[in-house]
This record gives structure tokens, C-alpha cells and sequence, in this order.
């Protein structure tokens, strides 16, 4: 077990490093509008390692995971397409209800240690291109999911779709949004639970000094809609600060702590969450 734990995590660290030597960096003057010739056809953000710890209310059923998000952008004609793309490694030591997303199960009382990869949860936006938003973005698309757990217990073994949604407040000091999307099981064995999420992850910035923020960065709110009363959602509240560290002209590390309690959360839920944050900004 901890062979292929460590080849998980190499494999992951590597993809890592990988992707990131796609990334490129494009300037322009305010109120210039891009010209296609100058944009790359893709273009990474960021990069973002989440590892983060649950904490439940039995003794020695404490789980770990390790969260990886990219942040992406594509130049499609008059169109720049934003994707996040996130995935995890996980260690569990038993089902956990509603996590991770994905797994519309978890309601088991059979002791079941659960380590590996969940499903890869994806989200694209659609903006055209040089519009100016002022103060305020929001953009539509669409979010999937598609069945990559390597174990039953940590994905829902369907392919999923719906809509989704993207809102971006930026002034001073603060940055805040969230990001919304609805998925419903369109494919998969007819034998296995629907997928019917709600996921909404907000985010809250503020920075207080030069290079320190605080921050609200959960793992994000989700809602089950076909389960019992009682078990369909996770609300996380907490916080925490980063710290902005450049490395060069063109990118910077962010290395942040939070600590969070699911004040609403399944009855056998993760009851608290501390994670962690290491984010290359490109």
C-alpha cells in the first residue's frame, strides 16, 4: 500500500511540473485590446497543491488528501476560455459521506480504507475577449466529471454534466467570488447511485500588508440533492492567510493555512478540515 501511495504521489508531482512548463506570460497596456497574434493558443495561470487533513469524531479516523487544481486559459477566435481542473489523492480510513466530491455514497458503516485518486471534476467559462467588466465578472459555461477514482468508494463511477457559473469582485484591498456548478449523471452503470451535486466554492481575499492576505478558501459548499434530510450538505466556515512570495518578474508563490469547522455536514461527516495551500501564479 504505500508503494503505490508514493507512486501516486510521484505520478502527481510530476504532472505537476509538467503542465507548469506549458505556462506562458502575455503583457498588455490598460485598455489595449489583445491581438490574437500575440496570445498563446493555451496558457496556465496557476497551479495549485491543496494538502489538507479531515478530522472526524472518531479516534484514528482521521483522513488525508492532496488536492491538485489547475487554472488554465485557452484563445478560441474572439473567445478566452477559462478551465479549473481538480483531482485529488486520497487516504481514508473509512467512507466519509460526500467526500470526496463525486461520491454520491459514503453512507456505509463497514470500515473500508479507501486510498487513491477520486474523479476529475472540470469546469469551463466562456468571455469575449478586450470587454471591460469594471469591478465585476461573471461568466457561464459548463462543468464535468468524469469517473477517474481508482477506488468505488472515492467517485461515483458516472459521467456527469450541467451548467456553471464564475463571479469575480475585485477593489482595493479585496478579492472575492465564487465559483457555482450543478452536475447531473448523464452515462454510467445503471446499478450505481445518480449523481445529482451542487458545488460552490467560494473564495475571499484581503490583503492586509504587502505580500500577506487573509483569506476563506474552503473546500467549498456541496449539496446532494437525493439524499436524506440531514445528509445532503457541507457548509464550512474558518479561514485562515497566505503569504505572496515572487519568484521573478512573472511569478509568484503563495503559501497559505486555514482551519475550518463543517458547522452543517452528514452525520458521519468530516467534522473539521485543515489545509493548507501552495499556489504558483504564472
Amino acid at each position: 500500500m504505500l508503494k503505490i501511495n508514493r507512486i501516486i504521489w510521484l505520478m502527481v508531482l510530476g504532472c505537476s511540473c509538467i503542465f507548469s512548463g506549458f505556462a506562458q506570460d502575455e503583457h498588455q497596456k490598460e485598455g489595449e485590446e489583445q491581438q490574437d497574434t500575440n496570445q498563446p493558443f493555451y496558457r496556465l495561470g496557476s497551479q495549485r497543491t491543496w494538502p489538507f487533513f479531515s478530522f472526524l469524531n472518531d479516534p484514528g479516523d482521521d483522513a488525508s488528501t492532496l488536492g491538485i487544481e489547475f487554472e488554465s486559459y485557452l484563445n478560441i477566435g474572439k473567445y478566452e476560455v477559462k478551465n479549473i481542473s481538480y483531482f485529488e489523492v486520497n487516504q481514508y480510513p473509512r467512507v466519509i459521506p460526500g467526500q470526496p466530491n463525486g461520491n454520491p455514497d459514503g453512507t456505509t458503516d463497514e470500515i473500508v480504507p479507501a486510498d487513491g485518486i477520486n474523479d476529475l471534476l472540470t469546469a469551463f467559462w466562456f468571455a469575449r475577449k478586450g470587454k471591460h467588466h469594471g469591478k465585476h465578472h461573471i461568466t457561464g459555461g459548463f462543468a464535468a466529471m468524469f469517473p477517474t477514482a481508482s477506488d468505488e468508494t472515492l467517485g461515483s463511477g458516472k459521467f456527469s454534466l450541467g451548467p456553471s457559473f464564475d463571479y469575480e469582485f475585485e477593489s482595493g484591498r479585496w478579492f472575492a467570488g465564487a465559483i457555482a456548478l450543478q452536475v447531473w449523471s448523464v452515462a454510467g452503470p445503471s446499478d450505481l447511485k445518480a449523481v445529482n451535486m451542487l458545488m460552490i466554492k467560494p473564495f475571499v481575499v484581503f490583503n492586509v500588508v504587502e505580500r500577506f492576505d487573509l483569506i476563506y478558501m474552503p473546500y467549498g459548499v456541496s449539496v446532494y440533492w437525493d439524499k436524506p434530510a440531514g445528509e445532503k450538505v457541507y457548509l464550512p466556515l474558518g479561514g485562515g492567510a497566505q503569504y505572496q512570495i515572487p519568484l521573478g518578474k512573472k511569478t509568484t508563490l503563495n503559501l497559505g493555512a486555514q482551519f475550518f469547522k463543517n458547522v452543517i455536514r452528514p452525520t458521519k461527516g468530516t467534522v473539521y478540515d485543515l489545509r493548507f495551500l501552495v499556489e504558483f501564479v504564472l
